[in-house]
């Protein structure tokens, strides 16, 4: 009888030390770059539009609300957190996500719909999960999920490097010959006018 009172607390108790713990005071706090030289690449939690923003921390004052990465930000500040990084390989059930930066990094995404690790052009921040610095990180992790071995099936990615290919040596191959007929035609043309320019015009000379 006495467990049975005592079960529903501990079950509380085991969802509260799984549960995440935000760091509100730090994480409210405005951006700060600080004072100094230094030109430090850092994250800070932006509470109006809820995202870990990057910043250039200068080295030196500024205040809590500076993070090394990415996802110690959001692990300390967002309640997003676990939904865009889930534990294990539930992150590849999540939708491919390039983020909002500019930059062009190359990433793997695994696909659900095909089954299959693809690359895409990472933007340097925001996202999700679904992103692997290599095309065998991302079959690692989601190899149970496909229902298959990798090796088994083509990569779709591999097959558009493979027509880009082709077609670039056709485009190659026609854009040399044109260029072979070009100069052909350019150097006939050429002999034709010094051949004509030799031609001296004879006329009859009566003999008196």
């Amino acid at each position: 009888m006495v467990s049975r009172l005592y079960f529903p607390f501990f079950l509380m108790g085991i969802m509260c030390a799984g549960a995440q713990e935000l760091d509100v005071k730090r994480c409210t706090e405005m951006m700060n770059e600080g004072t100094g030289k230094e030109n430090t690449l850092q994250f800070y939690y932006n509470e109006e539009t809820q995202l870990c923003i990057p910043f250039f921390y200068k080295g030196e004052g500024g205040n809590s609300n500076r993070f090394t990465t990415e996802l110690q930000c959001l692990e300390k500040c967002s309640s997003q957190y676990r939904e865009l990084y889930p534990e294990g390989d539930a992150v590849c059930t999540l939708d491919m996500d390039p983020g909002s930066c500019f930059a062009r990094l190359l990433r793997y995404y695994y696909s659900k719909e095909e089954k299959v690790c693809r690359l895409f052009l990472y933007g340097g921040c925001q996202g999700n999960g679904n992103r692997f610095d290599s095309k065998e990180a991302c079959e690692s992790m989601c190899r149970a999920r496909s229902g298959r071995t990798f090796g088994q099936a083509s990569n779709p990615d591999e097959q558009t490097v493979d027509m880009g290919l082709i077609v670039g040596i056709l485009g190659g191959v026609v854009f040399a010959v044109a260029m072979i007929a070009t100069i052909a035609l350019f150097v006939v043309q050429r002999k034709a006018k010094h051949t004509n320019m030799k031609k001296v015009p004879t006329t009859d000379v009566e003999l008196r």
